[in-house]
């Protein structure tokens, strides 16, 4: 067999060989020796012959390593928590530092004459900055195979794993919270749009608020009902408008939201309106009927375009309300 010589052995081989030792080879040698009087005693206090003596013996030996294994793998993950959270806070700091010394691009700088042309100004900076991230990068290509030609390993060390690892879950995370604030705007307008006939300017913050903690949160219930109203509305209709915000949001069998949700948030927000001609409540399961319709109806359900977000108002589909 072929023994490498000291001065063959790279000091990455050399550290994993160290590390090979002293965290297998010597531990499995103090378990093996201290399983030895760990048997000698479990054999003194049992009875005779009852278990062989290797058998003993090989039992010490099994919970001893395994208890070594998981004291080493809990230790290894707390450090590795650590060195994590370190990296990541690093790496937001240098995000911080980099984004203030970012440069402004010409066409961000130059102020929006006309409104219509806003949206076409902002698509041309951003062509202009993928365009400039295109070049550098071809160049920075030209300039590798230029220091490494083909036949020559390259040098440049690429990005750490755990780099990689918290960059996946920091956008992950970002991407979840857009998409969410995106969906709570385009509620928000409706809401403004929809309910404007019916609830007084002053107080549609606060309407809208509530049923924004709703789309937030599928298990909230509003303590107080909701009375204020510029024009008087029914269970139908407040149904109506539930319903086209839940349906955005997930509505149905293993969805988020389920018509009980909706049904017991109506029933505490507008249980005035939830009321039969003779003063009865409205009973939960026909509150869960959120479909239904009557001849009077003043909100109607605003089913979901292509996109499954967007409603039929003119700041959105283009379709104002009949």
């Amino acid at each position: 067999m072929k023994i490498d010589s000291p001065s063959s052995i790279t000091p990455r081989e050399a550290s994993i060989r160290l590390e090979w030792i002293s965290t297998r080879i010597l531990p499995g040698v103090a378990v093996l020796l201290l399983s030895i009087p760990l048997c000698q005693w479990a054999d003194s206090n049992l009875p005779d012959d009852i278990v062989p003596v290797y058998v003993i013996y090989m039992m010490a030996v099994t919970v001893l390593w395994s208890a070594y294994m998981a004291v080493q793998y809990a230790f290894v993950g707390i450090v590795q928590t650590r060195k994590a959270k370190t990296h990541a806070y690093n790496n937001q700091t240098a995000t911080n530092e980099s984004t203030a010394q970012m440069p402004v691009f010409l066409l961000e700088a130059m102020p929006v004459v006309n409104e219509p042309n806003a949206t076409e100004d902002v698509c041309d900076a951003v062509v202009v900055e993928v365009i400039a991230e295109d070049i550098a990068v071809a160049d920075t290509k030209v300039v590798s195979e230029e220091v490494n030609p083909a036949n020559e390993p390259s040098t440049v060390s690429s990005v750490p794993s755990s780099s990689t690892y918290q960059q996946g879950i920091d956008d992950f995370y970002q991407s979840q919270a857009e998409s969410q604030k995106k969906k709570l705007d385009t509620i928000h307008e409706y809401l403004l749009y929809i309910m404007s006939p019916f609830v007084y300017e002053e107080d549609m913050d606060e309407f809208c608020t509530d049923l924004l903690k709703f789309a937030t949160d599928h298990n909230y219930r509003p303590e107080n009902e909701w009375k204020r109203f510029k024009t008087k509305l029914s269970s139908f209709d407040v149904r109506h408008l539930v319903w086209s915000i839940a349906t955005r949001l997930g509505l149905g069998k293993g969805k988020v939201y389920s018509n009980d949700d909706c049904a017991c948030y109506i029933e505490r927000r507008f249980a005035s309106l939830c009321v039969t001609a003779s003063g009865e409540p409205l009973s939960h399961s026909t509150l869960r009927n959120l479909t239904v319709t009557s001849n009077s109806d003043q909100i109607h359900c605003d089913i979901q375009g292509a996109d499954g977000l967007l409603f039929h108002i003119p700041s959105q589909l283009g379709v104002e309300k009949g």
